[in-house]
């Protein structure tokens, strides 16, 4: 059984918790048991992404055999080594969130008004949040871009979601839940969509429901160097909630990807981070999340090829220049009470 790597603080408290999502370098259970090693050598916290189990989940279904084992083998894994775990709950297709990822057969047409499909969210954000007890559970992924691709299915979403949140609150109390946003989508600033005015209007769907503002941001397909991020890109999200603002999910490209997106280098990664790390302390947010903590070669096809570069680290596991931003940043102790800074002129660059 794995155990928790001593790390000495130094420096400043800091408010969030810093962590990467569980997507190894390679596609093993070796490199798989190693993310979970790595994420408490570098951070606080790690993210485990899980489609819904549509057929195992729905009313009266039991979860199988597999599904409890692997429960049983990650929540093990980050308890002895002092992680604190984040689950995102995705009921939609990531590459095309207008639609359900891998409905039951004959159920591809239907909506989470389904009964069927309905209870199967619920019943396993309930599972999730009985059997993890995890710090953090997202209950839908960059939800906005299913409004933006189906408002429909949206708006059953939206009705499931408040059944689930309900059920993961009665569960695990202490549990913080919520939806995640994509950022560049919810501000209209998406390069190969139609712009649009901000759609603060969104965060309403979910008052009350929501412990979080929580984003995924990837503000290198949208500007090309990170000085060209505006000044108050996140600060701007005080003005329109009062929830604290995590950081689910982060990243900026390090080279030039398909069609001109991505045209980033190393060292315009390295300001981003800097500058990510110095918003989050600004707002006092409670959670940093980044995507990947290594490139990996599996990501290949579009529209996921555009995360190639992500890593802070590449594919031969030498360190990009971001990584020691990042590193300084894991061995400040963390404080939940820190408050928020004023900001630094790196970070508003």
């Amino acid at each position: 059984m794995p155990t928790p790597t001593p790390r000495a603080g130094e420096g400043e408290p800091r408010a969030y918790r810093l962590g990467f999502s569980a997507l190894p370098a390679v596609l093993t259970d070796a490199a798989q048991a190693e993310a979970f090693e790595l994420g408490a050598k570098h951070g606080d916290v790690l993210l485990l992404q899980r489609p819904v189990a549509w057929t195992e989940f729905a009313a009266g279904g039991t979860p199988s055999t597999r599904t409890r084992n692997q429960t049983a083998i990650e929540r093990d894994r980050a308890q002895a080594l002092g992680l604190q775990l984040f689950i995102a709950l995705d009921p939609f297709d990531p590459a095309d969130r207008g639609r359900l990822a891998a409905p039951p057969v004959g159920m591809e047409a239907k909506d989470l008004g389904d009964p069927t499909l309905r209870s199967a969210l619920v019943a396993q954000a309930k599972y999730v949040a009985v059997n993890y007890r995890p710090a953090y559970l997202a209950i839908g992924v960059e939800v906005n871009g299913t409004y933006e691709r189906n408002p429909a299915q949206y708006a059953k979403f939206v009705e499931a979601y408040q059944e689930a949140y309900a059920a993961a609150k009665s569960a695990s109390p202490n549990t913080l839940v919520f939806p995640t946003f994509e950022y560049e989508q919810l501000l209209g600033v998406v390069p190969w969509e139609a712009p649009h005015p901000p759609r603060w209007e969104l965060l309403r769907d979910f008052a009350e429901r929501s412990d979080l503002f929580a984003i995924a941001t990837y503000p290198s397909f949208t500007y090309s160097v990170a000085r060209k991020v505006p000044p108050d890109y996140y600060r701007q999200v005080r003005e329109q909630t009062k929830l604290p603002v995590a950081f689910a999910s982060a990243g900026y490209a390090s080279a030039a990807g398909r069609d001109g997106v991505n045209s980033s280098t190393p060292d315009e990664q390295r300001r981003y981070v800097q500058r990510l790390l110095g918003d989050a302390d600004t707002l006092a947010s409670p959670l940093v999340v980044w995507f990947l903590r290594q490139d990996a070669n599996y990501l290949a096809a579009p529209p996921f090829d555009l995360f190639q570069s992500i890593g802070l680290v590449d594919r031969e596991g030498k360190p990009k220049e971001a990584w020691p931003a990042w590193e300084q940043a894991a061995k400040r102790p963390y404080d939940s009470s820190t408050p928020a800074k004023e900001p630094t002129p790196e970070a508003a660059r």
